[in-house]
């Protein structure tokens, strides 16, 4: 935890230095939903390479964050923020796939279960995720509600990954003020992310692909 709050406090660091007028602070309760990925495993038999090939189904999950950020950048709509969150991978099965074997493809049915692994979360993975996300605010055209679009990029840590991976995201949403102030506010954010597949385990994964609904509570200084 301290050591979140320190990473928190040097990235907004460069946003209070401009105005802490525009400055906002927000928390987010993150609903992720993982698309399925495809994935591999290559190991040696008789001395010869074999890679089996499938898809991977994993859980949806829930997790907190929190977003920092400047409003009002050059007096215009633009905003920009950094956000941490820590989404969960949880395997639940893979299915279908193939297996090369010298360079012949075979068919491979049956899937394989959370159940039949162990450890059963050898392929599960904890995950710390920092973007760098910037919006259009469409304010000015009703009182107190401000529809807005962004787009983000930044760096996803899996705990059991090689190293950090590259993600992308594109988002979309709403915020309601809900004083008279315009300092406080609720609303939602829907993102679409994608990281470059990790090696998990050895399991090595494709692009992992992801929608998140957030449901935001923020606070505008």
């Amino acid at each position: 935890m301290k050591k979140l709050f320190l990473i928190l406090v040097l990235c907004s660091a460069p946003f209070l230095a401009f105005s802490e007028q525009s400055f906002y602070i927000q928390l987010q309760g993150n609903k992720v939903f993982v698309q399925d990925t495809d994935v591999s495993v290559t190991e040696s038999i008789g001395g010869v390479p074999a890679t089996l090939s499938g898809e991977a189904e994993y859980d949806d999950s829930f997790t907190l964050g929190v977003e920092v950020g400047m409003k009002g950048i050059a007096d215009t709509n633009f905003r920009a923020a950094i956000q941490f969150m820590q989404p969960k991978f949880e395997f639940k099965k893979a299915t279908g796939g193939t297996l090369n074997y010298d360079g012949i493809d075979y068919a491979v049915a049956g899937e394989i279960r959370r159940s039949d692994l162990e450890p059963q979360d050898i392929i599960d993975a904890d995950a710390k995720m920092l973007m760098i996300n910037g919006y259009y605010d469409f304010a000015g055209h009703w009182e107190t509600f401000v529809p807005f679009v962004g787009v983000g990029v930044g760096m996803v840590d899996f705990d059991r990954a090689s190293g950090k991976e590259a993600a992308v995201a594109a988002m979309l949403g709403f915020k309601k003020y809900i004083t008279d102030s315009k300092q406080l506010y609720i609303g939602h954010k829907s993102s679409f992310t994608r990281v470059n597949g990790p090696t998990v385990s050895g399991v090595s994964f494709d692009d992992v692909n992801f929608y998140t609904a957030t449901f935001q509570l923020g606070y505008e200084f």
